[in-house]
């Protein structure tokens, strides 16, 4: 018998993405993920979606018509939504191009947004309902070099707290900061020029220093707060805490 928890993740293709979706394929829940390349996971209870969720029109489409039908095939006792994927171009704002500001929000802000509304508007109306959006101390901290990232995943959770004040039902909305983890993101971060990114040299001296959270770590929080009780509309939690 199939299990009657399905949940959407984003960003599957590495990093915590990838780690939540083994997680949650261990707990035996069924899981469609989304990102533009393949991960390395092999599991009749996974199915990928290859997609590029900065290419809005595109991606919303392609959800509605597949996810939205899987969340049609039952009645579901759990849905879950984890918010992951995500882009951090950086460099000082007088050097951002138009476009990566777009493609940015539109991955970040949009498509989470838009993914909360299309799970709340199909998910059976007697189910539990957990949602995880990945935040950051960027999101109330402002840091130099980073002000794409920081201002999309302010308006993330901002998006988040607005969205669990409007609903209802058995509805929680869970802000996670996962910290610093050992991720491709990560990698990127700490390898652009100081001058760019000032905030660059305090990454490098945490990987230097051995300090880089595995991604099953955060990935664990996370699928327990999926398949939790908690009852508040909205939670803020970061790994460690």
């Amino acid at each position: 018998m199939t299990s009657a928890r399905l949940a959407l993740v984003t960003g599957t293709s590495s990093g915590i993405g990838a780690a939540v979706a083994r997680e949650l394929l261990r707990r035996e829940w069924q899981v469609v993920g989304i990102a533009r390349r393949t991960p390395a996971i092999e599991d009749e209870r996974y199915r990928h979606l290859a997609l590029d969720l900065a290419d809005v029109p595109a991606a919303t489409a392609a959800i509605e018509r597949d996810f939205g039908a899987r969340l049609a095939e039952r009645a579901w006792e759990r849905v879950g939504l984890v918010n992951n994927a995500a882009a951090a171009p950086a460099g000082r704002v007088q050097n951002l191009r138009a476009e990566e500001l777009l493609r940015a929000h539109a991955l970040n802000v949009v498509m989470p947004l838009w993914l909360m509304g299309l799970v709340l508007r199909r998910s059976p109306i007697e189910g539990r309902v957990r949602v995880v959006n990945l935040s950051s101390g960027a999101a109330v901290r402002a840091s130099p070099g980073l002000s794409v990232y920081c201002s999309s995943k302010a308006a993330l959770r901002m998006a988040g707290m607005a969205v669990a004040a409007e609903i209802e039902g058995d509805i929680s909305i869970l802000s996670y900061a996962p910290g610093v983890v050992d991720t491709e993101m990560q990698l990127a971060a700490r390898s652009r020029p100081l001058e760019d990114f000032p905030w660059g040299e305090t990454f490098r001296r945490f990987h230097e220093e051995g300090r880089l959270v595995a991604p099953e770590l955060p990935a664990a929080d996370i699928v327990e707060f999926l398949g939790s009780s908690f009852t508040d509309r909205f939670k803020e939690g970061r790994y460690g805490t």
